[in-house]
C-alpha cells in the first residue's frame, strides 16, 4: 500500500485526526495531509453515516420483519402488560392517520436523543417505531 493511500485510510477511520500530528504520523507535509484529508472525506462520512443509521433501504427493497413490533416493547413492559395497548387503538385509525402517528413517534425520540433516556434506549424506542411504519407500508403492497 502506498503512503498516500495509508493517509487516506488514516482519515477515513479516524476523521477527526489532528493534521499536524498526521503530519509528524506519516512524514507528509502539511498542504499533502490537507490534500489527503479531503479526499478521505466523503469515505469517511459515508462509513460514519452507515454507523449511525445502518443500513439503508431502497424503495423496491421488501423489508423482513422477523418479529412484529407489538409482540416486543422497548424500555420497560408498562404497555405490553395492559389488555390494550395504545398500538392497539391507533391501529384502527385510517391508513394516513397511522403513518403520521408512527412517523411522528419515530421522530420524537431521534429529536429527544440522550435528553430523557441514555441516546441507546431513545434509538431503539425511535427504531421500534419505524418498524411498526415498516408494518403498516407493508400493509398496502
Amino acid at each position: 500500500m502506498t503512503k498516500k493511500q495509508r493517509i487516506i485510510d488514516y482519515f477515513t477511520k479516524h476523521p477527526l485526526a489532528d493534521v499536524k500530528k498526521a503530519a509528524v504520523k506519516f512524514s507528509a507535509a502539511l498542504p499533502t495531509i490537507y490534500a489527503l484529508r479531503k479526499q478521505a472525506m466523503p469515505h469517511a462520512q459515508e462509513a460514519i453515516s452507515h454507523e449511525i443509521l445502518g443500513p439503508q433501504i431502497e424503495d423496491t427493497e421488501v423489508v423482513e420483519v422477523q418479529q412484529e413490533a407489538r409482540v416486543r416493547q422497548v424500555g420497560g413492559d408498562h404497555y405490553k402488560g395492559m389488555g390494550v395497548q395504545p398500538w392497539d387503538v391507533v391501529d384502527t385509525w385510517t391508513h394516513e392517520q397511522r403513518i403520521g402517528y408512527y412517523r411522528g413517534g419515530a421522530l420524537k425520540y431521534l429529536m429527544r436523543m440522550g435528553s430523557k433516556d441514555e441516546s441507546l434506549t431513545e434509538i431503539a424506542k425511535g427504531q421500534h417505531y419505524m418498524q411498526k411504519l415498516l408494518e403498516v407500508l407493508g400493509e398496502r403492497r
